[in-house]
This record gives C-alpha cells, sequence and structure tokens, in this order.
C-alpha cells in the first residue's frame, strides 16, 4: 500500500482522520494531492474528515484473487462521506442483502496481513 494510505488508516483507527480542502474552489480530495484536481490550486488545507456517509453503490464479490481465497463472499461498498469525499471499502456487520443506496454507514478499518488496514464501512446507527 502506498505510504499516504497506512497513514490515514492510523488517524481513523485514532479518530484523527484528514482530508485536504481546496481554499479557492472548496474541493475536498482524497487521496492527499499536491494540487486540487478541480482547479489546479495549490492552496489546500487539511480539514477533519467525519465517518459518516451515505452509500452510493455497491457489489457482492463471489470470486476473487488467491490472496482473499476463504473470504467470498463479501460486499464491497462505494461510499460518499458527508464532506463529499468518495471512498471504496468492505461491509461489514450486513451483506449485499441487508444494505441499499442511500443508507446510512460509518469508516472503519480492520487489521491485514503484514500490518496492513483495509478500509471497512459498518451500518450507521439511528
Amino acid at each position: 500500500m502506498p505510504k499516504w494510505f497506512d497513514s490515514f488508516t492510523d488517524t481513523i483507527e485514532s479518530d484523527e482522520q484528514q482530508y485536504l480542502a481546496c481554499e479557492t474552489c472548496g474541493h475536498g480530495t482524497l487521496p492527499p494531492r499536491r494540487l486540487c484536481p478541480a482547479c489546479g490550486s495549490a492552496d489546500l488545507t487539511r480539514e477533519p474528515l467525519s465517518k459518516r456517509g451515505t452509500v452510493l453503490s455497491f457489489t457482492e464479490i463471489s470470486i476473487t484473487i488467491p490472496k482473499f481465497h476463504g473470504e467470498t463472499p463479501y460486499t464491497v461498498a462505494l461510499v460518499e462521506l458527508d464532506e463529499e469525499i468518495t471512498l471504496t471499502g468492505q461491509l461489514r456487520d450486513a451483506t449485499a442483502d441487508d444494505i441499499a443506496i442511500g443508507d446510512a454507514v460509518v469508516l472503519g478499518t480492520e487489521p491485514r496481513d503484514a500490518g496492513t488496514a483495509v478500509l471497512t464501512f459498518r451500518p450507521a446507527e439511528e
């Protein structure tokens, strides 16, 4: 995994996650970049990133690479966080049958092998 991803998952675990916000146009971005992808400005600031989001899309994975053999089926969700940042992660505590587009979820992480982490989403408590 890229170094920025490991740093990002560490901040989620400590509840200090951040994203970059453009001072010129207001666009938010992850992963970190030197320039705003929307307007090209270098005037970016770190802002707190919430863990709440909305499911935009999801799919159930039933066939995977050998590294993940035995973990199928699992559901991957595309989620827009409250700051309009879009992330992809594995759905936990629910299946594709339990989730719907528009459902509220909460961002988290789970450890993987070799000290890496995977982004996860769980249904949000109402």
